[in-house]
């Protein structure tokens, strides 16, 4: 269909009811300008949407490198031991052992598995998201509790 649009997901929504979507980026209003949705399909990690007012290629080449996102209140509930990334961003992150490591100010999919990007006391610290290493995660409280593999851990830097 001419006028398409495709972005990345960051995530899997198979049941999603595209309805409207957002696009965010330079001489753009906070928030976003809205579009409705006319189409939407997904291939792999890309979607492919149809949007209202955007009907040729001409239209579509305006919207690259544009960030799309869909309202919070929209989202569907995430399954059990699931997460939205803007969920995680800013909680406390610990060790098993009791030492905070800092806060999550990033999640870095990989494909294979999320990394949280942790900064505090010890710097950056990129901890992989995987059975072995994600403990325990609070929403409520906005805390993690991770355990830590060997090598994860840098040396301390005086950043208290």
């Amino acid at each position: 269909m001419k006028g398409e649009i495709k972005a990345l997901l960051y995530g899997s929504l198979p049941d999603f009811r595209w309805t409207a979507v957002y696009l965010t980026g330079a001489g753009m209003e906070i928030g976003g300008r809205p579009f409705r949705v006319l189409n939407a399909r997904s291939h792999k990690n890309i979607l492919i949407f149809a949007l209202e007012g955007c009907e040729d290629r001409d239209a579509a080449v305006t919207l690259v490198g544009m960030e799309v996102s869909v309202r919070k209140v929209e989202l569907p509930e995430p399954a059990e031991d699931e997460y939205y990334h803007h969920d995680l961003i800013g909680m406390e992150v610990t060790s098993e052992d009791g030492r905070k490591l800092g806060r999550i100010t990033d999640i870095i999919s990989t494909g294979s598995n999320d990394v949280f990007q942790v900064d505090g006391p010890f710097g950056e610290v990129l901890i992989p998201v995987i059975e072995d290493t994600a403990v325990a995660i609070d929403l409520k409280n906005k805390k993690v509790v991770v355990r830590l593999l060997e090598g994860l851990l840098p040396e301390r830097k005086n950043k208290e």
